[in-house]
């Protein structure tokens, strides 16, 4: 059992976290900054975290969970839209957006934000089997990749059509229609 005091002090920083990343400004998102910001030391983040890429990777999922509320009482086709539709809100959320940027930006030359996409990654497919079905990498991609190309490739909003269409595919792809 995790001490309480530990499960707020990391909901804390990753909510600084949070507020730093949305607030944008020219200070660097660092070690030092956050720990300043937090009002913790910098041990403690190294401890927690290891790196400011894991920061932002837990500060952005931080939300998944509470973004998706108990969807076992809904048909299977009706939560797997209610999935695609969080993916569309988070990217959205300015917080993850800056975060997603600065992560795949930095991804080709450090390995840490490379690893924390990775990481990102597989904690949503991880949610979408809680609360969708079991499902297999290259299947996830087919059906939650085209969220993230319209968003961050496209640089436009996925559409309620564009869901539409995944929920399709998705459902075929899973066998929900058989």
């Amino acid at each position: 059992m995790t001490d309480p005091r530990i499960k707020r002090t990391r909901l804390h920083v990753l909510e600084t976290a949070r507020q730093m990343l949305a607030a944008r400004t020219s200070e660097p998102f660092t070690f030092t900054t956050l720990a300043a910001h937090a009002r913790v030391s910098r041990r403690t983040l190294y401890t927690h975290w290891g790196s400011i890429d894991r920061v932002i990777s837990d500060a952005v999922t931080l939300r998944v969970a509470e973004e998706l509320e108990d969807l076992s009482s809904m048909p299977p086709r009706a939560r797997l839209r209610r999935f695609l539709e969080s993916i569309r809100t988070g990217v959205a959320d300015p917080v993850t957006r800056v975060a997603l940027t600065s992560l795949m930006n930095q991804s080709n030359h450090d390995a840490d934000a490379a690893n924390s996409l990775v990481d990102m990654a597989a904690t949503r497919m991880q949610h979408f089997r809680e609360t969708v079905a079991p499902i297999e990498r290259d299947v996830y991609l087919q059906i939650a990749g085209p969220i993230y190309f319209a968003e961050f490739l496209d640089a436009q909003p996925a559409s309620d059509e564009l869901l539409d269409a995944l929920t399709e595919r998705g459902a075929a792809l899973l066998g929900f229609d058989a």
